[in-house]
């Protein structure tokens, strides 16, 4: 079942046209990853799927409560990794009772009562997913989650993409690190200036890497 489906849409930037009868479909329980160049639409379609943007004409379904993680963090500084999970609680409707199972997984919970302005980017990232995890919502959007993250809060966070597909949600992915992308995606579909290249299954690309054939459909 598709809980993401995008037919013939478009939507203009002062008078710059980014999407013409774009379509897209996502199936549910899947991590399904967007790839394309700087500026290609993939970032402005996450926020007309969040409805932080209307499409300008065609359809938009979504069938789920969704969450999405920025490429940016938003954390208060002066508060402990703690307070922040739990000040976002409040205003997002979530129980801070759970967090453990997943701050664990991503080697944070010692860090939790020290303030966030000592943690390094990669220990915001982590604390901003966690957050976002513990929204619980069915489908999770995060835009370049791993940027500027170590390898090893990397290998952690895949390890946390594949528990949230294990527990039966759907993740669509964005990311300039492919090699990551290919470690954990099930889908890719590729984007150019607002238009969808091509939607593989990451068993399609047989061997050829996703580095190449972004290269390739990048050049045409």
């Amino acid at each position: 079942m598709n809980v993401i489906e995008v037919k013939n849409m478009s939507k203009n930037f002062k008078n710059k046209k980014l999407f013409n009868n774009f379509s897209l479909e996502i199936e549910e329980n899947t991590v399904h990853a967007l790839v394309g160049p700087n500026g290609s639409g993939k970032t402005t379609l996450f926020r007309i799927l969040t409805d932080l943007y209307d499409e300008d004409c065609g359809e938009v379904k979504i069938k789920g409560s969704m969450s999405m993680l920025l490429e940016n963090d938003y954390l208060y500084e002066d508060k402990t990794g703690l307070e922040n999970i739990k000040l976002y609680g409040l205003y997002f409707g979530y129980k801070p009772k759970n967090y453990k199972k997943y701050s664990d997984l991503l080697e944070i919970t010692k860090d939790l009562n020290r303030n966030v302005s000592t943690y390094s980017k990669g220990m915001k990232r982590k604390l901003s997913l966690l957050i976002i995890v513990m929204m619980n919502r069915e489908i999770i959007f995060l835009d370049e989650v791993t940027s500027g993250v170590d390898p090893i809060s990397r290998v952690e966070i895949r390890k946390l993409i594949k528990l949230l597909k294990d527990e039966g949600k759907t993740i669509v992915i964005t990311s300039h690190d492919l090699s990551e992308i290919e470690k954990v995606a099930d889908k890719v579909s590729m984007i150019k200036s607002g238009e969808l290249l091509f939607t593989k299954d990451i068993s399609e690309i047989k061997g050829e890497s996703l580095e190449d054939l972004f290269i390739e459909e990048g050049t045409k």
